[in-house]
């Protein structure tokens, strides 16, 4: 199925590929869907994960720098 025009298509990734895109283990990342850190989208026994829904999660991680004087 196509996505209609101006509508962002939404890519799932595995938990593999995920845990490349975040530079994390696969086994981190098991550990913060059962702490319930990050969104993911339970398919069958499957887990995958929207790449936006990753971008986000970085940002939302996002430390911001110290002021310096």
């Amino acid at each position: 199925m196509r996505p209609m025009s101006g509508e962002p298509q939404r890519r799932l990734v595995t938990i593999q590929e995920a845990s490349k895109f975040l530079s994390v283990s696969v086994s981190t990342l098991y550990g913060w869907v059962w702490q319930r850190r990050i969104p993911f989208v339970k398919l069958g026994r499957s887990l995958r994960f929207d790449i936006g829904d990753l971008e986000k999660f970085i940002e939302t991680n996002k430390q911001k720098p110290r002021e310096t004087r």
